[in-house]
Protein backbone atom coordinates (compact mmCIF):
# COMPACT_ATOMS: atom_id res chain seq x y z
CA UNK A 1 0.00 0.00 0.00
CA UNK A 2 1.15 3.43 -1.18
CA UNK A 3 1.11 6.21 0.93
CA UNK A 4 2.72 9.24 2.02
CA UNK A 5 5.89 9.77 3.88
CA UNK A 6 3.84 10.20 7.42
CA UNK A 7 5.05 8.23 10.21
CA UNK A 8 1.02 7.62 11.34
CA UNK A 9 0.62 6.04 7.75
CA UNK A 10 4.32 4.26 7.68
CA UNK A 11 4.41 3.33 11.77
CA UNK A 12 6.01 -0.40 11.89
CA UNK A 13 3.91 -0.79 14.75
CA UNK A 14 0.47 1.21 15.01
CA UNK A 15 0.77 2.65 11.92
CA UNK A 16 -2.37 2.88 9.19
CA UNK A 17 -1.33 0.15 7.21
CA UNK A 18 -0.20 -2.35 9.79
CA UNK A 19 -3.81 -1.69 11.44
CA UNK A 20 -5.68 -2.54 8.11
CA UNK A 21 -3.47 -5.57 7.58
CA UNK A 22 -4.62 -6.49 11.25
CA UNK A 23 -8.13 -5.30 10.63
CA UNK A 24 -8.01 -6.67 7.79
CA UNK A 25 -6.45 -10.26 8.65
CA UNK A 26 -4.07 -9.59 5.50
CA UNK A 27 -0.83 -10.21 6.54
CA UNK A 28 0.98 -9.67 3.37
CA UNK A 29 -0.23 -6.08 3.18
CA UNK A 30 3.18 -3.63 2.97
CA UNK A 31 3.50 -0.27 3.98
CA UNK A 32 5.67 1.58 0.67
CA UNK A 33 6.46 5.35 0.55
CA UNK A 34 4.88 6.43 -2.55
CA UNK A 35 7.63 7.35 -5.34
CA UNK A 36 5.54 10.13 -6.72
CA UNK A 37 5.59 11.89 -3.28
CA UNK A 38 9.17 11.36 -3.02
CA UNK A 39 9.99 12.98 -6.15
CA UNK A 40 8.26 15.75 -4.77
CA UNK A 41 9.85 16.06 -2.07
CA UNK A 42 13.45 15.44 -3.68
CA UNK A 43 12.48 18.26 -5.66
CA UNK A 44 10.91 20.64 -3.18
CA UNK A 45 14.23 19.74 -0.63
CA UNK A 46 16.75 20.72 -4.24
CA UNK A 47 15.64 24.28 -4.54
CA UNK A 48 14.77 25.29 -1.02
CA UNK A 49 17.97 27.00 -0.07
CA UNK A 50 18.54 29.00 -3.53
CA UNK A 51 17.63 32.98 -3.18
CA UNK A 52 16.71 33.12 -7.03
CA UNK A 53 14.50 30.42 -6.70
CA UNK A 54 12.57 31.93 -3.79
CA UNK A 55 12.67 35.57 -5.60
CA UNK A 56 10.31 33.76 -8.52
CA UNK A 57 8.29 31.37 -6.47
CA UNK A 58 7.70 34.71 -4.25
CA UNK A 59 6.76 36.90 -7.59
CA UNK A 60 4.40 33.68 -8.95
CA UNK A 61 2.74 33.87 -5.43
CA UNK A 62 2.10 37.40 -5.33
CA UNK A 63 1.12 37.66 -8.98
CA UNK A 64 -1.36 35.11 -8.18
CA UNK A 65 -2.85 36.75 -5.37
CA UNK A 66 -2.73 40.10 -6.89
CA UNK A 67 -5.22 39.07 -9.73
CA UNK A 68 -7.04 36.42 -7.47
CA UNK A 69 -8.55 38.74 -5.25
CA UNK A 70 -9.42 41.85 -7.16
CA UNK A 71 -12.03 41.24 -10.07
CA UNK A 72 -10.69 44.41 -11.11
CA UNK A 73 -7.50 43.50 -11.74
CA UNK A 74 -8.65 40.36 -13.29
CA UNK A 75 -10.43 42.19 -15.97
CA UNK A 76 -7.99 44.74 -16.93
CA UNK A 77 -5.48 41.93 -17.54
CA UNK A 78 -7.84 40.59 -19.94
CA UNK A 79 -8.52 43.37 -21.41
CA UNK A 80 -4.55 43.74 -21.91
CA UNK A 81 -4.53 40.64 -24.11
CA UNK A 82 -3.82 41.23 -27.76
CA UNK A 83 -7.23 40.67 -29.84
CA UNK A 84 -7.54 36.39 -30.37
CA UNK A 85 -5.63 35.65 -27.85
CA UNK A 86 -6.09 33.68 -24.95
CA UNK A 87 -6.01 35.52 -21.42
CA UNK A 88 -3.88 33.74 -18.90
CA UNK A 89 -4.60 34.46 -15.30
CA UNK A 90 -1.33 33.97 -12.85
CA UNK A 91 -2.21 30.51 -10.95
CA UNK A 92 -1.01 29.33 -7.53
CA UNK A 93 2.25 27.21 -7.47
CA UNK A 94 1.54 25.44 -4.02
CA UNK A 95 -1.24 22.91 -3.36
CA UNK A 96 -1.19 18.86 -2.57
CA UNK A 97 0.55 17.89 -6.14
CA UNK A 98 3.84 20.37 -6.10
CA UNK A 99 4.75 19.44 -9.39
CA UNK A 100 1.54 19.96 -11.47
CA UNK A 101 0.71 23.16 -9.51
CA UNK A 102 3.96 24.31 -10.18
CA UNK A 103 3.83 23.80 -14.06
CA UNK A 104 0.91 24.97 -14.44
CA UNK A 105 1.76 28.17 -12.70
CA UNK A 106 5.02 28.77 -14.81
CA UNK A 107 3.33 27.72 -17.97
CA UNK A 108 0.79 30.78 -17.12
CA UNK A 109 3.09 33.08 -16.55
CA UNK A 110 5.12 32.40 -19.92
CA UNK A 111 2.08 31.88 -21.88
CA UNK A 112 0.77 35.58 -20.36
CA UNK A 113 3.74 37.39 -19.74
CA UNK A 114 3.12 39.91 -22.23
CA UNK A 115 -0.38 41.23 -21.43
CA UNK A 116 1.04 40.75 -17.59
CA UNK A 117 3.34 43.42 -18.46
CA UNK A 118 1.52 45.41 -20.34
CA UNK A 119 -1.35 45.66 -17.21
CA UNK A 120 1.44 46.38 -15.27
CA UNK A 121 2.88 49.45 -17.00
CA UNK A 122 -0.05 50.66 -17.27
CA UNK A 123 -1.54 50.57 -13.53
CA UNK A 124 2.14 52.34 -12.50
CA UNK A 125 -0.01 55.96 -13.80
CA UNK A 126 -2.82 54.37 -11.27
CA UNK A 127 -3.53 57.29 -8.75
CA UNK A 128 -3.09 54.49 -6.06
CA UNK A 129 -0.12 55.13 -4.45
CA UNK A 130 -0.10 51.30 -3.37
CA UNK A 131 -1.38 50.01 -6.43
CA UNK A 132 1.51 51.69 -8.58
CA UNK A 133 4.38 50.88 -6.17
CA UNK A 134 3.44 47.18 -6.50
CA UNK A 135 2.95 47.19 -9.90
CA UNK A 136 6.77 48.65 -10.24
CA UNK A 137 8.13 46.13 -7.89
CA UNK A 138 6.69 43.73 -9.91
CA UNK A 139 7.49 44.68 -13.28
CA UNK A 140 11.38 45.26 -11.88
CA UNK A 141 11.18 41.23 -10.96
CA UNK A 142 9.89 40.42 -13.66
CA UNK A 143 12.53 42.40 -16.27
CA UNK A 144 15.55 41.42 -14.41
CA UNK A 145 17.55 38.78 -17.04
CA UNK A 146 18.12 36.12 -13.76
CA UNK A 147 14.48 35.95 -13.75
CA UNK A 148 13.70 35.23 -17.02
CA UNK A 149 16.47 32.88 -17.29
CA UNK A 150 15.45 30.71 -14.09
CA UNK A 151 11.95 30.49 -14.89
CA UNK A 152 13.18 29.06 -18.48
CA UNK A 153 15.31 26.55 -15.81
CA UNK A 154 12.54 25.43 -14.11
CA UNK A 155 10.00 24.93 -17.07
CA UNK A 156 12.82 22.74 -18.26
CA UNK A 157 13.10 20.38 -15.02
CA UNK A 158 9.49 21.02 -14.15
CA UNK A 159 8.16 19.79 -17.11
CA UNK A 160 10.76 16.93 -16.81
CA UNK A 161 9.85 15.52 -13.15
CA UNK A 162 6.17 15.98 -13.93
CA UNK A 163 6.56 13.15 -16.73
CA UNK A 164 8.33 10.95 -14.39
CA UNK A 165 5.62 11.34 -11.74
CA UNK A 166 3.14 10.77 -14.46
CA UNK A 167 4.85 7.75 -15.29
CA UNK A 168 5.09 6.50 -11.76
CA UNK A 169 1.74 7.47 -10.94
CA UNK A 170 0.45 4.92 -14.48
CA UNK A 171 -1.49 1.83 -13.29
CA UNK A 172 -0.18 0.22 -15.80
CA UNK A 173 3.55 0.68 -14.99
CA UNK A 174 5.56 -2.03 -14.29
CA UNK A 175 9.19 -1.78 -12.13
CA UNK A 176 10.98 -2.27 -15.48
CA UNK A 177 8.85 1.15 -17.45
CA UNK A 178 9.63 3.17 -14.06
CA UNK A 179 13.40 2.55 -14.14
CA UNK A 180 13.72 3.55 -17.94
CA UNK A 181 11.69 6.44 -17.31
CA UNK A 182 14.29 7.68 -14.39
CA UNK A 183 16.98 6.82 -16.08
CA UNK A 184 15.93 8.71 -19.00
CA UNK A 185 15.33 12.03 -16.44
CA UNK A 186 18.50 11.60 -15.40
CA UNK A 187 20.21 11.82 -18.46
CA UNK A 188 18.18 14.60 -19.60
CA UNK A 189 18.52 16.68 -16.05
CA UNK A 190 22.47 16.28 -17.21
CA UNK A 191 22.18 18.09 -20.27
CA UNK A 192 20.03 21.10 -18.96
CA UNK A 193 22.71 21.38 -16.57
CA UNK A 194 25.38 21.64 -19.19
CA UNK A 195 23.12 23.22 -21.97
CA UNK A 196 22.31 26.16 -18.54
CA UNK A 197 26.20 25.88 -16.85
CA UNK A 198 27.07 27.23 -20.66
CA UNK A 199 24.86 29.95 -20.67
CA UNK A 200 25.29 30.94 -17.47
CA UNK A 201 28.51 31.82 -18.65
CA UNK A 202 27.44 33.14 -21.94
CA UNK A 203 25.62 35.92 -19.69
CA UNK A 204 28.47 36.74 -17.14
CA UNK A 205 30.08 38.00 -20.24
CA UNK A 206 27.87 39.77 -21.87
Amino acid sequence: MGTDGASVMLGKKSGVVVRMAEETERPYLKAIHCSAHRLELAYKDSIKDIPIHQKCELLLTNLYLFYKYSPLNRSNLKLAVSIGKKAYVPSRTGGTRWLPHTKRALQNFKAGSESIVLHLEQMQQNPSKEASAKARNFLKVIKEKQTDYWMHLMMDVVNTLSYLSQAIQERESTTADITMEIESVLLTLKKYKTRYLILDSVLLFK
